[in-house]
This record gives C-alpha cells, structure tokens and sequence, in this order.
C-alpha cells in the first residue's frame, strides 16, 4: 500500500470520527430542572434510568435547591424546564406555569442519627418535645429539635397532625436559639452534625440518599409506602411535577417514563408510593 493511501485511509478515519461526534451532539439533550430537596436523590435515579433508554438525554438540577415556590417562580420565567414540588399549587401558580401532575407519595416521618427513643412518640409527647417540655432522649442526652421554616410544607404537616401540634409548632418558633434547616438537604445534614438532633423529613428521601439516621415510630406507627398504601400509617408528602405551558419533546418523553412501570418500580423500592393516576 502507498503512503498516500494510508494517509487517505487516515483522514476517512478522521472525518468519520468528526461526524459521530457532530452527530453524538446533535443527540445530546439537556433540560434544566429544580426544587424541593427531597426530590433531588429521586429524580437523579430516575433521569439516569431514562437515559438508558434516551441516549444523551441528561438532566441537570439547579443547587442549593430552589424550594417548592422558587422552582414554580423559575419555571414561570423559563429559567428551568421542569419544577418538582412538595406541595399543590396555588392558583395564581397554575395561571403562571402549565400544570403539575402528582409523582408520589413517602411517609413523612421523624429522625435522629443517635438519639434514644426506641417507642418512638405520641403525638401529645411530639407537641411536647415542641413546646420545650420533653428536652432529653430516654439515655439523658439532650434533644435538639431542627425546625424548618414556618412556610415549608413540612411545617404545614406537622401543623396539621393535630389542633395541639398545631399550637406546639407555633410555640416552637417562638422558642430562642432553636435551629432551622435551610432545607430537605441541609436539614438532614444538620441531623447528622448537631449530637442529640431530632428533625422531620421523609421516608423517601432517606432511602434515596442512604443517611446515617434512624426513624422514629411516630404514634406507635411505623412508616413504610405499603403502610401509605393500605392506610395504616396516614403521614405523608406528596411530590409534583410542574411543566410549562408548551414543554419541549425532552421534557414531554422524561415525563411520560416517570409513568411507566420501570419508573414505579424505582419509586417504590426507595418508599415512594407513585400516584395512580
């Protein structure tokens, strides 16, 4: 063979490298996405499980997380593509955005990373560790209770558990020196720091990012999505997906396989229980 055809053969090999490459990008699909921090973990097992089926297809999240109404807000201003929430909208965010589709449900739950209380708590003795009433763990080690702030939604939960709670929570926000997880992440990155802590977080978010930390039987229930789904453990919080008015195909086909069996089947195994509809 001559040096003029190996240098041929040569550069047909490097075009045709340049073509899959131009090619590979053209493929490449990206779509922005952000919210509560509780469903950062879940939607990242998911998007990777898509991809397998969806060749470049990525799904990049918006850090720290943007909270349930800051993910609405940016969606409405197309800063990102795909909102996932911990709550329903409200009505001035339908008018703003498309609209949301329940994903799932996972037991909302209590935790510690080394606090004592195998029995877990009552839901009186859980208002009284609120108000400042119960300030030690059976061993005799202090209980640090992480609040969230008074508008997130796992505020809102515990609020409604009962009219007493209700009142409990309030009295905690007027307790001194009392910590605030910043949000889901942050919360439990607090847990897991701060000797003695106890916060609320749910069971989903747990299994998703393998934590360190225990949960707690909360009125001598103890939390599971078969528990959700047979109604014998009645805590729980739900996650939205919100798209835009006109989403793009990415957008549209991510959000057709969180319906699939596939996706339920990685939402179940981590304590979600996906939406029926």
């Amino acid at each position: 063979m001559s040096v003029s055809g190996i240098f041929d053969w040569k550069r047909v090999v490097s075009i045709c490298a340049v073509i899959v490459s131009m090619a590979a990008s053209a493929l490449a699909v990206e779509i922005n996405a952000g919210g509560t921090g509780s469903s950062a973990p879940l939607l990242r097992l998911l998007a990777t499980e898509y991809a397998k089926t969806a060749p470049g297809f990525r799904l990049k999240q918006v850090e720290p997380p943007l909270g349930s109404g800051g993910a609405v807000r940016a969606l409405a201003s197309g800063t990102i593509e795909l909102a996932v929430s911990g709550r329903p909208l409200k009505s001035d965010e339908i008018a703003a955005v498309g609209r949301s589709i329940e994903l799932a449900r996972t037991p909302f739950v209590l935790v510690t990373r080394d606090g004592s209380r195998p029995k877990g708590f009552s839901l009186q003795e859980l208002a009284d560790v609120y108000r400042g009433k119960i300030l030690h763990w059976d061993n005799g080690v202090p209980l640090r209770l992480i609040l969230r702030s008074a508008f997130e939604s796992d505020t809102e939960i515990l609020r409604h558990m009962s009219a007493d709670m209700d009142r409990a929570v309030q009295a905690a926000f007027e307790r001194k020196g009392m910590p605030i997880g910043e949000n889901d992440l942050d919360t439990l990155d607090l847990v897991e720091r701060i000797p003695g802590a106890m916060a609320p977080t749910t069971l989903g978010l747990i299994s998703t990012l393998g934590k360190n930390t225990r949960v707690l039987p909360l009125d001598g229930l103890t939390p599971s999505a078969k528990a959700l789904a047979n109604g014998s453990y009645p805590w729980s919080k739900s996650l939205y997906v919100v798209i835009g008015k006109e989403p793009g195909p990415a957008v549209k086909g991510f959000v057709d396989f969180l319906r699939t069996p596939r996706a339920r089947e990685i939402m179940l195994r981590h304590e979600y229980l996906p939406a029926s509809k």
